[in-house]
């Protein structure tokens, strides 16, 4: 029973470090993103 548990809070966590590394990364991502935009807006609002 006990290794059974084991295995089963092993997978667990794994996936929860899966989803969560992959949340992490999205975000990131997101926010490169945003970061661009706003300097291109900064661009075109100096040019016109």
């Amino acid at each position: 029973m006990l290794i059974a548990a084991s295995a089963a809070v092993s997978k667990d966590i794994g996936l929860l470090a899966t989803f969560i590394g992959i949340g992490v990364i999205v975000n990131v991502m997101l926010v490169i993103v945003a970061v661009q935009i706003a300097g291109e807006r900064r661009q075109n609002q100096r040019r016109g």
